[in-house]
């Protein structure tokens, strides 16, 4: 059984992500130790409130929720598009939830301690910047050997980039701190890249019609990605940390093509910073895992079983 910590900055997409680990978790596949909260797709105290009112929805306020810190490692002024709304779920106006449970420890502190107290046995989710992981990572040395692996959403292979021409938004929003969990970290690294999760878009005719919103938690999810997606100006539905959380749930049965790479980060190009840049005349040591290919179909078939309720 994994034990993971999920890091998220919800947005919907890390909604839908956390619905299939909770499901895992409940069919006793995964153990979700903690869920660490990063600004990312909105403000952290957004993402705080999204992550919690999910768990209150579906019961699972067991699990522990750390805030992490408000901004990127190195702050630069952009206007960041929000593709989720201002407040990371569609902006429907809902009401604040109690949030009495997140506990007062810095996620980067939280994530040391059960790292440390647990070597090698945690698995570290990431599904947007990367800024809690890496600050505990320069907090305490021995960090980077004592995680067992880190699955990430973002990146890119080919710079294709959805937030500048070159960069993806998750490693674009705090480049420095990509950079230093590439370079540090000593345990198998698994990059789902942007590029990837454009391969396998699905219908959004088939999110609305059928995987629906059967149950409490689908309904509100369906409601906050109407309000910021729809056919027209979506051509397809692409919710990339669920394919993340897919492809870490069964890797051998749902990872169709992935390579070996030396990865870095382009941090001082005026025109490419945020960028993956690969090692491809090999002349470094591999330290990462692309996932080029996935299984879609397969995607599609674990998504139907939320539409029974956690």
């Amino acid at each position: 059984m994994k034990r993971i910590i999920v890091d998220v900055d919800a947005g919907t997409d890390d909604y839908l992500a956390l619905l299939l680990l909770l499901k895992a978790d409940q069919e006793q596949h995964i153990k979700i130790e903690a869920i660490t909260c990063s600004a990312g797709n909105t403000s952290l105290e957004n993402v705080i409130n999204n992550v919690a009112r999910l768990l209150q929805l579906v019961r699972r306020t067991d699990i522990p929720v750390f805030k992490g810190i408000k901004h990127q490692l190195i702050l630069f002024n952009e206007d960041i598009k929000k593709y989720h709304g201002e407040d990371g779920f569609g902006d429907m106006n809902l009401a604040p939830p109690d949030t009495s449970f997140v506990k007062e420890q810095p996620a980067a502190l939280a994530l040391y301690d059960m790292v440390n107290n647990n070597p090698g046995e945690l698995t570290v989710v990431v599904l947007g910047p990367l800024t809690n992981l890496a600050l505990a990572i320069k907090l305490y040395d021995d960090m980077a050997s004592k995680i067992k692996e880190v699955w990430i959403m973002g990146g890119n292979i080919t710079g294709t980039g959805n937030t500048s021409c070159t960069a993806e938004f998750n490693f674009y929003l705090d480049p420095e701190a990509a950079y230093i969990v590439l370079e540090c970290l000593k345990c198998p690294i698994f990059i789902l890249p942007w590029e990837t999760c454009l391969r396998q878009p699905i219908p959004w005719e088939w999110r609305i019609n059928v995987l629906g919103n059967s149950t409490p938690e689908l309904d509100l999810l369906t409601r906050a990605e109407k309000k910021i997606l729809s056919s027209d100006n979506w051509g397809a539905w692409i919710s990339c940390d669920a394919i993340v959380a897919f492809c870490l749930l069964n890797p051998e049965k749902n990872i169709v093509k992935k390579t070996i790479h030396h990865a870095t980060v382009e941090l001082h190009g005026c025109l490419t910073r945020g960028q993956v840049v690969l090692d491809h005349l090999k002349n470094k040591k591999p330290n990462v895992t692309i996932i080029e290919s996935f299984d879609g179909e397969l995607f599609q078939e674990e998504l139907l079983k939320l539409r029974t309720a956690l």
